[in-house]
């Protein structure tokens, strides 16, 4: 039996929000984690990594300014939302990739069927995060995409492996979308997810 390409319980996660507010490094390295899981679906996968690694960059950049100010992601946005809106669009983008990956493995985990092809549920995450915001061209880069996802077997094994994933995936994913809520709340409150971006 080959060994899944994910393995969830290695991962940190996302932090736990403190008083509301989320960690900014905290949250980086949690989104770096992902990028990493996404690299395991293999290189076609390659702008999608690029993206978000370049958006990680980003923020961190803006974060080591001061890393005092910065130390929650909420200062990040509302210290600089009258300055220039270069970190807000960093999260923006950011946060629309990491609920793109959220909502393809929350398919897997509430799929009852267990479904071995999992070109629908990358299909269904797409239309109902990131479709709306790309143009022609890149949705047709995406449908190509799709024919390449990985098996649930090849991603999240098979037997005990595939179990003990879900069992992370259980406590994992509500917490990451807690984030990205949050993260979603705080832009929309600035006025600062543009639906045209």
């Amino acid at each position: 039996m080959s060994v899944p390409r994910i393995q969830f319980k290695t991962l940190k996660g996302f932090p736990p929000a403190v008083e509301k507010k989320v960690e900014t490094e905290a949250f980086l390295e949690a989104a770096k984690e992902i990028v990493t899981v996404i690299e395991s679906f293999g290189k076609l996968f390659t702008p999608v990594i690029n993206d978000m690694n370049g958006n990680i960059t980003k923020l961190t950049k803006v974060y080591s300014k001061d890393k005092t100010k910065y130390v929650y992601l909420e200062d990040v946005v509302i210290l600089n939302v009258n300055v220039d809106t270069y970190a807000a669009d960093a999260l923006l983008w950011l946060k629309r990739g990491l609920q793109l990956i959220c909502t393809f493995f929350e398919n897997i985990f509430y799929d009852a069927q267990a479904t071995e092809v999992l070109k629908l549920h990358l299909q269904n995450a797409y239309e109902r995060t990131l479709k709306p915001y790309h143009g022609f061209l890149v949705q047709s880069t995406i449908k190509i995409i799709y024919n390449w996802v990985p098996t649930r077997s090849q991603l999240i094994g098979q037997g005990e492996a595939h179990d003990e994933n879900l069992q992370v995936l259980e406590k994992y994913l509500p917490v990451m979308r807690s984030h990205l809520n949050r993260v979603d709340a705080l832009l929309k409150k600035y006025n600062l997810d543009d639906a045209k971006v």
